[in-house]
């Protein structure tokens, strides 16, 4: 009876210990190759070296939350960089870009630190039309093409429906299926509410658009085809999701029929997409008239907060 008793007290100590040693003892060691703190490390590694370029306690409290010990390593031990710690402050910011944040700071002093990280994320700390990426998701409606982002030479679309010849002035044009329904219904939403919309323009073939591009610079010189015209591979149009109405001309925002799309174009996921004052950011001359197909759901969010798809992209999609 005495050893059984001895037993179960035995075993009684040993649930207690495991309990305890669980509950107290230091978890290993594991780095976050990714962002932020190291969830079970006690201290920061380079805690150290961080002071010793210039950094207070309270600058390496902040960058401990954001930046891991070994992304510090990677991009922080070589250089102080002044303001770190208000990038860090941006929920945009990636710490392998720090360099292009101050840099781009230093050219532009009167935006905010987040205005430069959200810049930078977009690219337009790099003239236009360089480091170009060749896009090769063109198929998604989410597709980006820019003065960044081009299509692959000769792309082809099986999906192309041609537009009716009432919503068009005349011409043959064509747009991606998964846009058209939703272009006819917006037509035809404007025209109960005494609103004319009439297509211009659609999908275009490269050749065609680099003969647009070839015939703007002619025409009106470089700097204005730069600005109102796309190289081959860099226009909406190329992807079949962008449209031009009524009139190529800025007194189009001055019409009825420019209001309605303003106020009405997300409903049925298309955006203007390149509006006034924005310039600077889409490479692009303010076009009241074209409009880009991203569905409802993104075109619902880039209404409401009143930004471009570039802006989008970085805000919401990352």
């Amino acid at each position: 009876m005495v050893k059984k008793h001895i037993f179960i007290v035995f075993i009684i100590l040993t649930i207690v210990l495991i309990i305890y040693f669980s509950m107290f003892k230091q978890k290993p060691t594991v780095e976050n190759l990714s962002e932020g703190i190291e969830v079970t490390k006690e201290d920061y590694i380079y805690k150290d070296k961080l002071l010793e370029l210039g950094y207070n306690m309270n600058d390496i409290t902040t960058i401990q939350k954001k930046v891991s010990n070994i992304s510090a390593k990677k991009f922080l031990l070589y250089k102080k960089y002044d303001n770190l710690t208000k990038f860090i402050s941006s929920p945009y910011f990636d710490i392998s870009k720090i360099e292009k944040y101050e840099n781009y700071y230093k050219n532009n002093p009167n935006y905010s630190t987040d205005q430069i990280v959200l810049y930078v994320e977009i690219g337009l700390d790099n003239e236009f039309y360089t480091n170009i990426n060749e896009i090769d998701n063109y198929l998604d409606v989410k597709a980006l093409v820019n003065k960044y982002n081009k299509l692959p030479d000769n792309v082809e679309f099986d999906d192309l429906v041609t537009i009716d010849n009432k919503y068009t002035n005349g011409k043959t044009l064509q747009l991606r299926s998964i846009a058209y329904d939703n272009l006819i219904d917006m037509i035809e939403a404007a025209k109960r509410d005494n609103i004319d919309l009439t297509v211009i323009s659609a999908y275009r073939t490269s050749e065609y658009q680099n003969n647009l591009f070839n015939n703007s610079v002619n025409k009106n010189g470089m700097n204005h085809a730069l600005l109102y015209s796309a190289k081959s591979g860099h226009s909406e149009h190329q992807l079949g999701l962008a449209v031009d109405f009524n009139s190529i001309n800025n007194s189009f925002d001055q019409t009825e029929e420019f209001k309605w799309l303003k106020n009405n174009s997300y409903k049925y996921g298309f955006i203007l997409r390149y509006p006034k004052e924005k310039e600077f950011i889409t490479g692009y001359g303010y076009e009241p008239w074209h409009y880009r197909y991203l569905g409802i759901d993104i075109a619902t969010k880039i209404f409401k907060e009143n930004i471009t798809y570039e802006e989008y992209l970085v805000k919401f999609s990352k």
